[in-house]
């Protein structure tokens, strides 16, 4: 007579833990072979006679320029995915040289456009230092790359001390958002403008809300008293 055979019952994976390492995996999975896409055709390219493939180069300038775009997509949502599948290490952060750093990395930005940024004296906090420096250096750059066309971009951190938070504020005097879409710009991918006029893949907002929760803080968004937008968000004591 046989053994009764036990099995072992495990609960559900919960939908969106398995949606997570899903875009991990996918995500981390087409980069090789869209960079392979593109390299190849580049290299097709170059090989071919200017004048009598006028229509083949065009062609491939169009893979090349959606194989580049594609990229940067799939390495966003990576981006996003491994928020939830890297483990943070917690250590005190100097807010200042975070910001001095993204200040260096986005200066040749501020040059091209004229651009002012003006931030007071940081503080120290529990956190990610990478995903600190994640959150300004993407709530920077959309600052400068949303601004108008006829004014240099105005960029302003503010810093406040509450019982429980630090609460942080970046504003600027670009295009701003529509308040009816506050929330959506918060979702993977999504953008309001064509690549022609603002060019990026709309993960910036995604991330920061992402992490600035997984700090335990909280992000929103409001009008600039500059006439452009107002990021807030707070980052626990």
């Amino acid at each position: 007579m046989q053994e009764p055979r036990h099995i072992t019952m495990t609960a559900p994976a919960d939908p969106a833990e398995e949606f997570k390492d899903f875009a991990y995996i996918v995500s981390h999975d087409l980069a090789g072979p869209v960079r392979s896409m593109v390299a190849f055709s580049q290299l097709l390219k170059e090989s071919l006679p200017v004048v009598e493939k006028a229509e083949d180069q065009l062609h491939l300038d169009l893979i090349i320029e959606s194989g580049q775009k594609l990229g940067e997509m799939i390495q966003g949502l990576l981006a996003f995915s491994r928020l939830n599948t890297v483990p943070r290490s917690r250590s005190l952060v100097e807010l200042e040289i975070v910001v001095a750093r993204c200040y260096m990395q986005l200066q040749s930005q501020l040059d091209a456009t004229k651009g002012h940024f003006n931030y007071p004296r940081m503080p120290e906090v529990m956190a990610d230092a990478q995903q600190m420096h994640t959150v300004f250096f993407a709530l920077l750059d959309n600052a400068i790359k949303f601004r108008k066309p006829d004014q240099a971009p105005d960029i302003r951190i503010r810093c406040e001390k509450t019982a429980d938070f630090w609460e942080f504020s970046i504003s600027d005097n670009g295009i701003g958002i529509d308040p009816l879409f506050y929330d959506d710009v918060f979702r993977p991918l999504r953008k309001l403008h064509t690549d022609e006029v603002y060019p990026g893949v709309g993960m910036g907002l995604t991330l920061a809300r992402k992490i600035i929760m997984a700090h335990g803080g909280e992000i929103w968004l409001e009008p600039s008293d500059m006439g452009g937008l107002k990021v807030n968000f707070t980052i626990p004591r």
